[in-house]
């Protein structure tokens, strides 16, 4: 036996410093995550383990129960919507209400009444922080700032605010939170106008920053936070530029969850649709330049840990028709029993290995970065029912094709590389006006060597006034994976499962049901109506899930233990457990060492 080692500095980094944010369509349960993870573990919340395991899952589950019961300890909560309020009330009360009066005619100066107080007492505290550029705010003023946002009087003020606008309408509150946080992020301030230089982009995310600055020194450098939630994929870049320690979380629901949630938070029916509708412009299924708003969709690509956050009685059905399945999580289908596993993960990497559906998903993560389309790209991998792989695709142009990303607009209009381009594009009498009108006098001087692409497609549609998939170069990379089976000569895939980072088209979709999978595992929701019309069609209905686990680079981050871990157990317990023959050599050695050789 040898003396136990404490490996607490080992993992120190790991425990004492760790930022999560949040991101996820409004009704998904972002607010539900952030209050678990700042109240920490709780038994009353979390599923007890059930005594006899059924599956690797139930076994995976209990290990992480007992770990999280002794190290999940609470997170500090920053909620963006608190944010947004440092910079409101930075700004004079009279100004704040003229500008929302208007900008929304309908605010009659007695829906402000209620608010001129919160200004007289916080703006005088905020007005000297240089919120219009937080990056010169100084270290000593950040002590200030945290005490300030953290106060009893801010916390108050703020909720007061959110409650005087959603008790005249939800949609007035949203809307106005967006119109702040758009303000500020495009020109500086909560009513500036648009600076129209993106220098400002990160103002926000800037605060959020100097917040856990101030946490970290307060706490004697202990800093556990999550963020509620993130709506802007650029603030999620400088989070993960800034903090190796930085998780983004994703926390997904399928369409009928979110609207359950919303009826029971709203009862009315004509609200419910409205609030649908400004998720769907925080939702955006299209590429927008406008990078100061919000883009839940875009957040949700660049995440790195996928909870499912579905309705029990889905959960109850997954439990009863799937009972062998790794895809449990044991005791039911919980995002609670998601997330304890992933904080249990962040805390001691390598503690249970990934679910088969994560080491799937990690292979279509990868294999999309080799998409050479400038649009968007998406991994697919076919398994067999035994997660078996049978083919990896990725979204491309057809083998002597040139990707979109290695053609130059410059060569099509000189006549270089020939070979890169089609003799319609080269010749059409149509599309070349169109094409050398977009490109001939384009402006570079931004572009600083980059490779001016071009998107075939968007032209194409633009001179049929239209949007039609068929003008893509580009194979799906659903409908690439099916192919390779095809070409190479491999096995049937009737009863598989396609793994893909975005929920397949109605293109890939009826392909998929043709063949025969069984079950389709997505990350992102594709825009059309392929799950309802195809997919949950017919006799042979498709089972469509929700993806949840880690993907990228928290993948390695959360898998890799620090060292093996049987090494790990014998220096925590001082005991080392070897073969015979070993054991009795090392005494013999030690024996040497004390009395000299062996006399015959």
């Amino acid at each position: 036996m040898n003396t136990p080692i404490d490996l607490s500095k080992i993992y120190e980094l790991r425990t004492s410093f760790t930022i999560i944010g949040l991101t996820g369509r409004t009704g998904s349960g972002c607010s539900e995550i952030g209050s678990l993870l700042k109240n920490g573990f709780d038994e009353k919340i979390y599923s007890i383990p059930i005594g006899n395991a059924l599956h690797n899952t139930d076994r995976k589950y209990k290990i992480v129960y007992n770990f999280a019961k002794l190290n999940f300890k609470p997170y500090y909560l920053i909620e963006y919507k608190h944010v947004i309020m440092l910079f409101i009330f930075s700004q004079e009360y009279e100004y704040v209400k003229e500008y929302l009066k208007i900008n929304f005619p309908d605010l009659t100066d007695d829906k402000f009444s209620k608010l001129e107080d919160c200004f007289n007492e916080l703006y005088p505290r905020l007005k000297d922080f240089n919120f219009g550029d937080p990056d010169l705010i100084q270290d000593g003023q950040i002590d200030d700032l945290y005490d300030i946002f953290n106060s009893h009087s801010f916390s108050k003020c703020s909720e007061l605010f959110q409650d005087n606008f959603e008790s005249i309408s939800p949609i007035i509150r949203i809307k106005i939170m967006q119109l702040f946080a758009n303000n500020i992020r495009n020109g500086g301030c909560a009513i500036c106008n648009s600076s129209g230089d993106l220098v400002t982009v990160y103002n926000l995310v800037s605060v959020i920053n100097r917040l856990i600055k101030g946490h970290k020194k307060k706490h004697q450098d202990y800093c556990k936070v999550v963020i509620d939630s993130l709506r802007n994929p650029l603030e999620i870049m400088y989070l993960k530029e800034r903090y190796s320690a930085f998780y983004m979380m994703a926390v997904n629901s399928e369409e009928s969850d979110i609207k359950n949630r919303l009826n029971d938070r709203y009862k009315e029916e004509n609200l419910i649709d409205k609030i649908l509708e400004i998720d769907k412009e925080e939702y955006k299924t299209e590429k927008d330049t406008e990078f100061f708003k919000q883009n839940v969709s875009e957040c949700i690509q660049k995440s790195d840990i996928h909870l499912s956050n579905i309705s029990e009685e889905k959960a109850a059905e997954f439990n009863e028709s799937n009972i062998a399945s790794s895809i449990i999580t044991s005791p039911k289908f919980s995002c609670k029993s998601q997330l304890l596993k992933f904080v249990s993960l962040i805390e001691q990497p390598g503690i249970v290995t990934p679910s088969p559906e994560e080491r799937i998903m990690q292979i279509a993560f990868t294999a999309k970065y080799n998409s050479g389309c400038i649009s968007r790209q998406v991994g697919a991998v076919i398994t067999d029912e035994n997660y078996s792989i049978k083919a990896v695709g990725w979204n491309n142009t057809p083998e002597g094709h040139v990707p979109c990303l290695l053609r130059s607009a410059d060569d099509l209009l000189t006549g270089n590389d020939s070979d890169a381009f089609s003799a319609y594009e080269k010749e059409d009498k149509t599309f070349k006006p169109v094409f050398e009108a977009e490109f001939r006098s384009i402006d570079k001087s931004n572009l600083k060597g980059r490779n001016i692409s071009f998107c075939f497609k968007c032209i194409q549609n633009s001179i049929k006034e239209g949007k039609n998939q068929v003008h893509t170069r580009s194979l799906h990379a659903e409908e690439s994976a099916f192919l390779q089976i095809s070409k190479y000569g491999g096995q049937g895939i009737k009863g598989g499962k396609l793994f893909t980072t975005a929920s397949p088209c109605e293109l890939c979709a009826k392909k998929a049901y043709q063949l025969g999978i069984s079950v389709i595992y997505y990350i992102d929701l594709y825009p059309g109506i392929s799950i309802s019309h195809i997919l949950k069609a017919g006799t042979k209905h498709k089972e469509i899930r929700l993806f949840h686990g880690a993907i990228g680079a928290a993948y390695h981050k959360l898998y890799s233990p620090f060292m093996a871990y049987k090494d790990e157990l014998s220096l925590l317990t001082g005991s080392e457990i070897k073969d015979y023959a070993t054991k009795i050599k090392d005494e013999l050695n030690e024996y040497k060492k004390q009395f000299g050789e062996l006399k015959t």
